[in-house]
């Protein structure tokens, strides 16, 4: 009985070590930024790394990095001028993908769910200066539409990151990479 068992066992593992595929992605992209930190950032540059694995040939589950870097903005406030520092984001989720075709073109929808840090803030204003230097970790998620074409990837994300104080933190990014599938089919 306990050879059967071993035997099943090992034969289950390599008919899905046989179709197991690796996914290694990147890239890069530019982040809007929505919100109430729209009213404080103008935009600025996210980048991501992700490595997942092909459940099927149509689903792919992932751990997801994904850091957005917000450039800070000016604005009138009675009559004075406050300048704004910038905002980081850095996420780290689990995210998951469904693809709607099997072959060629394939787009796909996502969902991520994790924890976002967000990071320090500075703003200057009639010579005085107030900076926030602790960051912050909210529960966030991240649902995305995007496509893969052989190893090009681009997807448009929101990014919600909860609030810090009473300032709701977001943004939407557009993002163009590169993902790798390393065995199975």
């Amino acid at each position: 009985m306990k050879k059967l068992l071993l035997f099943t066992a090992v034969a289950l593992l390599g008919l899905t070590a046989t179709n197991a595929q690796v996914k290694l992605g990147l890239g890069v992209g530019y982040a809007i930024p929505s919100g109430d930190i729209a009213d404080i950032t103008d935009g600025g540059l996210s980048a991501h790394f992700e490595l997942g694995y092909g459940v099927t040939e149509d689903i792919d589950v992932s751990i997801l990095y994904h850091g957005d870097f917000l450039v800070g903005g000016d604005a009138d406030i009675a009559g004075q001028t406050i300048s704004y520092g910038a905002i980081a984001l850095g996420s780290y989720m689990l995210n998951g993908r469904y693809y709607f075709t099997k072959e060629g073109f394939r787009p796909y929808g996502s969902l991520g769910l994790g924890i976002t840090s967000v990071g320090a803030v500075e703003i200057e204003g009639n010579g005085q200066t107030l900076e926030a230097d602790g960051s912050e970790s909210n529960f966030s998620f991240r649902p995305a539409l995007g496509f893969k074409y052989g190893v090009l990837n681009m997807n448009i994300a929101y990014l919600s990151a909860g609030k810090v104080g009473d300032n709701s933190v977001s943004d939407i990014t557009v993002n163009l990479g590169l993902l790798f599938t390393f065995g199975g089919k």
